[in-house]
């Protein structure tokens, strides 16, 4: 039932495509997605050249499955330098974070037989990529955790779907098998998860981060400037409310500085760090509040498709009557 196009593509049993989630997302996370029917991706931000080597190797030791890599526009050199790695290494599919990979480098992947799935956050980075040359788009809404837009996936997702030709995937605010068939309900061709992902027991975010997204509310995120320079939907933690407030009040750019460094040095912490901790994490943390939900990611993702077809069948019931 939930065979889609978006499978045919990439050559996956299963919509489902991992989110590229810098710390919690090494090899042994994206070779369980894969193994499990869905596409594992590899990030790149935050990570060197050599690092991505040596993960996509020890992600092929894991797996036969496809597997993807996400890469973060950080400027041509970075782009076009991690795309001729994937080119080198044939990875088959490369994923594009909040920012437009520019021409150059979505060309060369594709000449190279890559496919190559952008996500945007708005209609107008849709269409320019797709003209770009985009195999397939995930619209991904400002419910989701790291870089994020203004628009709410809601929305979103049905405009990108009427605006663009090739397959959507929707991403931001989807956790279980309850938004896994809203989305597809709505039209697109398959899901991106992330918050739920770190919250398995492959996950290389360590006990500190599963243990925070469990004692988040729905009002435990915020979006905020202050990780990376740009929009970032994060733990609200003390620090960085404690820098929006600043922000807004007139702090000078000197006082913001020092504010961006205290907080990202709590970042990528192990548990034996005794201070704040600092990391993105998408609105869905407010769904995830009993320890028995960190679980292998296979049985995450077989619960969700199961759910969802529960679900679709008892509304087939109610149709029919």
């Amino acid at each position: 039932m939930f065979h889609t196009v978006l499978c045919d593509l990439l050559g996956i049993e299963l919509p489902i495509l991992m989110g590229a989630m810098q710390g919690a997302g090494k090899p042994r996370l994206v070779a369980a997605v894969s193994e499990a029917g869905g596409l594992g991706v590899l990030p790149t931000y935050g990570e060197r050249e050599a690092d991505l080597v040596r993960q996509i190797e020890e992600t092929r030791a894991l797996t036969t499955k496809p597997f993807g890599v996400n890469i973060t526009p950080l400027g041509a050199k970075f782009t076009e330098r991690r795309a001729a790695i994937c080119i080198e290494m044939g990875i088959p599919i490369v994923t594009t974070g909040l920012g437009d990979p520019g021409p150059r480098a979505v060309g060369d992947l594709r000449a190279a037989g890559i496919k190559v799935i952008p996500v945007v956050p708005t209609v107008r980075h849709a269409l320019r990529l797709e003209a770009e040359g985009a195999d397939a788009i995930v619209a991904s809404g400002s419910e989701a955790g790291g870089h994020v837009g203004q628009v709410a996936t809601l929305p979103l997702l049905p405009m990108v779907i009427d605006a663009v030709k090739v397959p959507v995937v929707a991403a931001g605010g989807i956790g279980d098998g309850r938004g896994f068939l809203a989305a597809l309900a709505m039209g697109a061709a398959g899901i991106q998860l992330g918050t739920r992902l770190i919250c398995t027991e492959e996950s290389a975010g360590g006990a500190w981060y599963a243990r925070q997204i469990l004692a988040t509310s729905e009002e435990g995120t915020i979006v905020s400037k202050s990780l990376t320079g740009k929009t970032v939907r994060a733990f609200a933690t003390p620090e960085v409310k404690a820098y929006e407030a600043a922000r807004l009040s007139g702090a000078t750019a000197e006082e913001l500085k020092q504010m961006e460094r205290n907080i990202r040095q709590g970042r990528h912490q192990d548990d034996a760090y005794d201070g704040h901790h600092q990391a993105v994490v998408g609105q869905i943390a407010g769904m995830l509040n009993d320890p028995a939900c960190i679980k292998p990611a296979a049985e995450v993702i077989r619960e969700i498709v199961a759910d969802a077809q529960r679900m679709a069948d008892r509304l087939a019931k109610v149709v029919a009557s």
